[in-house]
């Protein structure tokens, strides 16, 4: 995606440079014309409202951000297909240490080790700039529901797939256990 095509996004971009040793608490609301941009970004019928309240403080020689993001996203339900609101409260807790990524620097083929029961890794920084617009929205992308449901809705237990039974190679298995003749 190019610069020029980059939906206009909420500003939630501080300089890490200066950074009070207390920490500075940023706060994002999105707009009209904000929301209508994750609308398209997320992929949803609306998103009604986005805020986040971060608290941002030294951490290691780097930066870490927590606070909290809260949403609503409406888009249709899976089986009746009305509109589906989604209240989201997440929290966020990210650690930004300056450097380069050490993963990127491996030679094609080299293992590479995940530990998924540890802690995250943390996000690097280069710059005295540091931009939370992509961690928001990543927290935002994981916390919309993919499969949201109406109050109720549940799709038909006698519902027809409009296949014959007898294509199914399923029933063509349960004939060879049976035998030609249905004895066993």
């Amino acid at each position: 995606m190019s610069a020029e095509s980059k939906p206009e996004l909420f500003d939630a971009t501080l300089r890490v440079d200066n950074l009070p040793a207390a920490g500075k608490v940023l706060n994002v609301e999105a707009d009209a014309g904000e929301l209508a941009n994750l609308t398209d970004l997320m992929q949803v019928s609306s998103v009604d409202s986005f805020s986040a309240q971060l608290a941002v403080e030294k951490f290691r020689g780097g930066v870490r951000a927590t606070g909290e993001l809260k949403a609503q996203v409406t888009q249709p339900c899976v089986v009746t297909f009305e509109p589906v609101v989604q209240e989201i409260f997440e929290p966020v807790d990210r650690i930004f240490l300056p450097g380069a990524d050490i993963g990127s620097d491996s030679a094609p083929g080299s293992e590479v080790f995940v530990d998924l029961e540890g802690d995250d890794i943390p996000d690097y920084l280069s710059g005295p700039e540091l931009d939370l617009a992509p961690l928001l929205l990543e927290v935002l992308g994981l916390a919309i529901d993919l499969y949201p449901r109406a109050p109720g809705a549940e799709l038909p237990d006698d519902a027809d797939d409009g296949e014959d039974e007898s294509l199914n190679p399923f029933a063509a298995l349960k004939g060879l256990k049976t035998g030609p003749e249905g004895a066993e």
